[in-house]
């Protein structure tokens, strides 16, 4: 059984109950040693190894831990006198919950007596072998209940069906995260507020995709991102332009389409008249529109017309009819740079002149308004209605009960082709009969045909079919305590977990055939979705949300102290990490290299933020680092600042993040009404966050868990609150110490010594990484009993560089990803 802080160490959720013998018998095990050396029994019959190493842990457990975890005292509710630890099958969990605190040497506290290294390593080994061949006795699967898609699964999914591209964050709420992730089924529950946006969610989606024959006047505001310079190039736009910005927009149907400047920067005064400059706007990179702003004649107008001037002249940038095409497309709208010795804009200023460059010169304040259509002329063939209009009712003159047979016939087509896509195996006749309904219904109303095809789209996309994944019985006899996956079931398992959508035809054509099953198939399979860019979800909703660096907007650094921090360097950090975890993963290499790899992905101003000067330009290029410190994940923008508050870094944070993202063995939580104030003592002198610390660590309660914690945050002490490099604390005006000494007894200074020390010659980060694969694939909480697969899978993948490849494909010819429990 297992006490709170042990709860999250081991990854799946344990009673409250359980929680509290764990803690303990951490513990004890912590200080549990493995010499096996030759031993005569009190008998004197020579020991096996086996009985050599039960009875020196049942040592060491009487020495070091019965004195309170004892029958009488319990402390934490533990009695170890009384848990036989050559029995481990009998205690699985508590074992397993043990080792990762031994491993994380999270026990025995510190300010105890500590075993050596080689003595924690040794009891590991010794206790995983005792674990693994005691789990062909155990559960080799876990339950998943009924699966709700997410919200982000559910609009890729819709996107891939219909060929659109919403956004998930647009549609849907969000999601409930167990331990940064959202596809962990018991937590995706569905209230009717809930069922209600995802009906309405299914309506647009149908809207957009069919398009509108007889659409409504819409209007969308799109603005500028924040921070974007509007006097330099800006990337992603034509070179040769600056300033402007670039969206995407969906056109329901083809006609006129209207687009407003509102604001390009004609003010009160007539600075950004005085030269003459061009606008253009285009559409899927073809020029859609061009017009100039100032130069003599605006200046005139500007000058004598005030406020009805500045609307002169701004008319010409107001309601800019386009004829637009059904469909969506990018959307680019920038000034055309001109040459410097052309524009009198880039001449010196005077002293003490308070106006830069961009306030002399024209730029989009307010964005763009597209209203639209105007006019409408029909639907284009769009790749969304290529992909839904599998057959088109016959034309020509007919009488209307051959018209309505004839879109009857090519509805039923339109609604089997969708669903068994939708649905993700076949469907049989009367679930297509069950949506025509809704086509009929539709088809009542203005728009005819292709209003009943939208309601029969939208029927398809709120159908529990679609909605759910589940898990059934494929033949097992009914006492049976687990059930192998169809191979329909594990064609969507193995499509959501690469992909996060349903499976394409190749899968399903295999899964149909029921060759899916065989492992040697399920690993090809797996093996060509890997090399699909639709892996790419891997990065975005795995890799990000382990590393909790979907969140990077949480942490708002102060301007008074970081002055040149700004919105566009937060985009640049994570489009660094992003680029970064793509080219470990999706690359084949060692998934170690997280923690190493020299390599990074940097533009002008991130580089500048490093304090590396070869690199120009605001386009992102793969650069290969010098300085070491900048290597691995430790040494990225993100991860520093994510790590950190708002006005200074944060050791706790740091330390807290390396042992829960990267080692594996998150610490204890602090109680709730713990204080954790480190402000700077008031009437004293500054002192640096380090000494801080280590008065706050001195209190009575706190060094448990932050002798743990701190040392390993204080070696990343040299990086700043935004991740810059610095040597002296400025509030405290002292020199930045990152020696330290972790709970081992290893002294590490910075970074380098401390990635060695922590992973250097060990799978610790490897076992981690499986973990939460795994988990993310399951779409459940670990338990103690998918430890022993966890490892099988590490081990296998050893022969195999520890490539990304084969993991994943350890992980789907797993028991516990090919087979369920019963509930």
């Amino acid at each position: 059984m297992v006490t709170p802080s042990l709860g999250r160490a081991i990854i799946s959720p344990l009673k409250r109950a359980q929680r509290k013998q764990a803690l303990c018998l951490g513990i004890a095990v912590a200080a549990l040693t493995t010499a096996v050396g030759g031993q005569i029994r009190p008998d004197g019959s020579p020991a096996t190894a086996a009985s050599r190493g039960a009875e020196q842990a049942r040592n060491t457990v009487d020495t070091y831990c019965v004195g309170c975890h004892n029958g009488r005292a319990k402390a934490g509710g533990l009695a170890l006198d009384t848990i036989p630890v050559d029995a481990v099958s009998e205690h699985p969990d508590v074992w397993e919950a043990a080792v990762r605190k031994l491993r994380g040497r999270l026990m025995p506290p510190p300010g105890t007596r500590q075993p050596e290294q080689r003595e924690i390593d040794s009891f590991i080994t010794w206790m995983e072998a005792q674990l693994d061949a005691a789990a062909a006795r155990g559960p080799v699967a876990g339950h998943v209940p009924v699966q709700r898609l997410t919200r982000t699964e559910y609009a890729t999914a819709v996107n891939d069906l219909l060929g659109l591209e919403l956004e998930a964050k647009e549609l849907l709420p969000a999601e409930i995260e167990v331990n940064g992730f959202e596809n962990i089924a018991t937590a995706l529950s569905v209230s009717p507020a809930f069922l209600d946006q995802y009906v309405a969610a299914a309506r647009r989606a149908a809207r957009l995709a069919v398009g509108e024959p007889v659409p409504k006047v819409g209007s969308a505001h799109y603005v500028k991102a924040k921070g974007d310079d509007q006097a330099a190039h800006v990337d992603g736009l034509p070179l040769g332009t600056r300033g402007g910005m670039k969206f995407r927009h969906t056109f329901p149907a083809d006609g006129e389409y209207r687009f407003t400047f509102p604001d390009l920067g004609v003010d009160l005064y007539t600075r950004v008249v005085e030269t003459k400059h061009t606008l253009v706007l285009l559409i899927d990179g073809r020029e859609a529109f061009r017009e100039s702003l100032g130069g003599p004649e605006d200046m005139k107008t500007v000058d004598r017309g005030g406020a009805p001037g500045r609307a002169k002249v701004m008319e010409r940038f107001t309601n800019v009819p386009v004829q637009v095409k059904a469909g969506t497309y990018d959307i680019a709208v920038a000034f055309i740079e001109r040459a410097r010795i052309e524009s009198d804009e880039f001449v010196g200023f005077l002293p003490g002149d308070e106006f830069s460059r961009g306030d002399r010169i024209p730029r989009l304040v307010d964005g763009v308004t597209v209203r639209g259509p105007f006019n409408a002329t029909g639907v284009s063939d769009t790749l969304s209605r290529q992909k839904i209009f599998v057959c088109h009712p016959q034309g020509g003159p007919r009488t209307a009960l051959n018209k309505e047979s004839d879109e009857r016939a090519c509805a039923r087509r339109i609604a089997d082709t969708l669903a068994r896509r939708a649905f993700r195996r076949p469907v049989t006749a009367d679930e297509v009969e069950s949506l025509l309904p809704y086509f009929d219904d539709g088809r009542k109303l203005p728009g005819g045909f292709d209003t009943g095809v939208e309601h029969l789209v939208a029927a398809v996309l709120v159908s529990p079919e679609f909605l759910y994944r589940g898990a059934g019985a494929a033949g097992e006899p009914k006492g049976s305590p687990v059930q192998t996956l169809t191979d329909l079931e594990l064609a969507s398992r193995l499509s959501f977990f690469l992909w996060n959508q349903g499976p394409d035809d190749a899968l399903l054509k295999v899964a149909t055939a029921k060759r899916l099953s065989d492992p040697v198939a399920l690993r090809a399979q797996a093996l060509r979705m890997l090399k699909d860019p639709r892996a790419a979800s891997l990065v975005r909703n795995f890799a990000l949300k382990s590393f909790d660096l979907d969140t990077l907007a949480e942490v708002q650094p102060d301007p008074n102290l970081f002055p040149t921090f700004s919105e566009l360097l937060r985009q640049d950090m994570a489009t660094e990490a992003e680029a970064f975890l793509s080219s470990v993963l999706l690359e084949e290499r060692n998934i170690g290299d997280l923690l190493t790899a020299s390599h990074t992905f940097l533009n002008e101003r991130l580089a500048r933020h490093y304090g590396l000067k070869t690199v120009f330009g605001p386009q992102f290029r793969r650069v290969t680092l010098d300085d070491p410190q900048r290597w691995g994940l430790l040494g990225k923008g993100a991860v520093l600042l994510h790590t950190s508050y708002g006005n200074r870094t944060s050791p706790v944070l740091r330390g807290a993040w390396v042992m829960g993202k990267l080692m594996g063995t998150p610490p204890t939580p602090p109680p709730p009404d713990v204080d954790t104030d480190l402000s700077q003592p008031k009437g004293e002198p500054p002192k640096t966050l380090r000494a801080r610390l280590e008065s706050h660590r001195s209190k009575p309660g706190c060094r448990q868990c932050h002798g743990v914690i701190d040392p390993i945050g204080l070696a990343l002490e040299n990086y700043d609150a935004i991740g810059r490099w610095r040597t002296i604390d400025s509030e405290a005006n002292a020199p930045i110490e990152a020696s330290t000494v972790l709970p081992d007894g290893r002294p590490v200074d910075g970074p380098l010594q401390l990635q060695q020390a922590l992973f250097g010659g060990r799978d610790l980060f490897i076992r981690a990484f499986t973990e939460k694969l795994t988990m993310y694939a399951l779409g459940r909480e670990l338990r103690a009993y998918d430890m022993p697969q966890i490892r099988t899978v590490v081990r296998r993948a050893a022969t195999q560089n520890y490539r990304l490849s084969a993991i994943v494909s350890g992980i789907v010819t797993s028991d516990a990803f090919r087979m369920q429990a019963r509930d």
